[in-house]
């Protein structure tokens, strides 16, 4: 299981939002890793896919997201195969 921690923020002296995921990868696995899947919604919405390709980096920076709503996140590794390990912890950021 990955661990996922995030922050939202708004960019100084602009209305433009973010937030920030970051991650570590799977301390030992005897399938190897070849990135993530970063999933999101919002209160009672259903997931999406915010990433059209799976990712190899362990941070991800959400530009997407609006002023005064709560996102919820959760990120997935993925192997060779394609196939997803089980869910990451959930991570909530409140975009001010």
């Amino acid at each position: 299981m990955v661990g996922i921690s995030g922050t939202g923020v708004s960019a100084s002296g602009s209305s433009s939002h973010q937030v920030t995921l970051s991650w570590d990868g799977p301390s030992s696995s005897s399938d190897p890793v070849v990135g993530y899947d970063i999933y999101r919604a919002t209160s009672g919405a259903t997931y999406e896919l915010l990433n059209s390709s799976t990712d190899a980096q362990t941070t991800y920076i959400d530009t997407t997201v609006q002023a005064n709503v709560t996102y919820v996140y959760y990120v997935t590794s993925v192997d060779y195969s394609g196939i997803q390990s089980s869910s990451s912890n959930l991570v909530t950021a409140s975009i001010p």
